[in-house]
């Protein structure tokens, strides 16, 4: 049998399960019964174990012949692009796929494909600790302890049930309590309420909206789309098919831009699709401002745990980047498939929430920096202090 051993990314041998089954063959005394070398092993009975990753190894994965059984480990990593390309390459006859991995997200390619919409032909077996009858003593005693000190991780790594919040989640507090203040919850579409839209634009990366209304001191969170290699007729069309009381468009700063190859920028493009006011939110000079902007805000965030079910996933997984070096993580946040959500999410506290700040204090502001304009100050510094 030829059997493909693989994962999304495998950098060297060293990430793949070639040590796992070495040492499974050595365990159970069938050293005279395989070679193990460095990249493949090899039964005496013709048999082959061959290990690569998806991700950078498209078409030398697309001209493996003759494979009986793929197995992907990790599989919760891997792209819905990835099983695009895989699925048809293994296509003996009788050849099986076995996926094995740990839930992440319900929206994952690989739990939508395989559990959420499982194939006619597929066995989908959900098993923890419980099912090993060789479960040492020793992992009962560290589960039990994790229960005790964090329930939501005891829960995704002993009982596969979904990853709460990223490990360094940069939001994760201001979820968290949000979901104990029950303000993730079922939120109402107030008809006679201006609905807001807040964007991160992407070209071959994905561009993500959120539709806000903001009722009294509350802001709710209505509704949220993403996508990805589409024109931004797309997401006029989608804007327009919702039927709502429409206020202001929040884009960031590079809206504006014009790119090579456009007749317009993609302001006017939005504008000429009918997506309209638009109001470009100036760029900041530190991600960090505006990270503390936001959390300053999500006290009074309220979101609808269905249609925005996308868009808090992403919040929940927005996290600050790892430098695996010096063993800690940056101050930068990782630029991910959570990130675009977040990215907008941030527009609402620099676009709406600064720009209604600004409509209730500039009569104030513009007083005070006539009266300090011909001190010894110039009127750009004193207007900073």
């Amino acid at each position: 049998m030829r059997i493909l051993c693989t994962r999304e990314v495998q950098g060297s041998i060293r990430e793949s399960v070639h040590k796992l089954l070495a040492d499974q063959i050595n365990r159970l005394g069938l050293q005279d019964e395989y070679e193990i070398v460095e990249h493949t092993i090899r039964g005496r009975n013709g048999s082959e174990f061959i290990f690569e990753g998806l991700r950078h190894n498209v078409d030398k994965i697309k001209s493996t012949e003759g494979i009986d059984i793929c197995w992907i480990e990790e599989a919760d990593r891997v792209s819905d692009e990835s099983w695009q390309v895989l699925i048809p390459t293994i296509r003996k006859p009788g050849s099986e796929i076995w996926v094995t991995f740990n839930p992440q997200l319900r929206s994952d390619a690989t739990y939508q494909r395989f559990v959420e919409n499982a194939p006619d032909n597929a066995v989908v077996e959900k098993v923890s600790w419980r099912d090993n009858p060789w479960f040492p003593d020793e992992l009962v005693s560290e589960l039990e302890h994790l229960k005790q000190i964090d329930y939501d991780d005891y829960l995704h790594v002993w009982e596969g049930e979904f990853k709460t919040f990223a490990t360094s989640a940069i939001y994760g507090k201001q979820l968290k309590q949000a979901r104990e203040e029950g303000r993730i919850t079922s939120v109402p579409i107030e008809p006679a309420c201006e609905v807001h839209t807040a964007w991160d634009l992407g070209k071959n990366d994905t561009t993500a909206i959120w539709y806000f209304q903001k009722v009294g001191v509350e802001y709710r969170f209505i509704d949220y789309d993403e996508n990805r290699l589409v024109d931004l007729d797309w997401y006029a069309k989608v804007i327009k098919s919702k039927n709502y009381l429409y206020g202001t468009h929040y884009l960031p700063h590079d809206v504006d831009f014009e790119l090579l190859g456009m007749v317009n920028n993609r302001k006017h493009q939005l504008e000429d699709a009918g997506v309209k006011p638009i109001e470009v939110v100036p760029r900041i000079r530190h991600i960090q401002e505006g990270i503390e902007m936001t959390r300053r805000m999500f006290a009074s965030c309220w979101f609808d745990k269905e249609r925005c079910e996308r868009g808090i996933e992403s919040l929940s997984n927005y996290e600050y980047s790892f430098d695996a070096k010096n063993n800690t993580h940056r101050s930068t946040p990782l630029h991910n498939w959570a990130s675009n959500g977040a990215d907008a999410f941030r527009q609402v506290a620099q676009g709406f929430k600064q720009s209604s700040w600004a409509r209730i204090h500039e009569p104030a502001i513009s007083e005070r920096r006539r009266k300090i304009v011909g001190t010894q100050w110039s009127q750009d510094t004193a207007w900073r202090t």
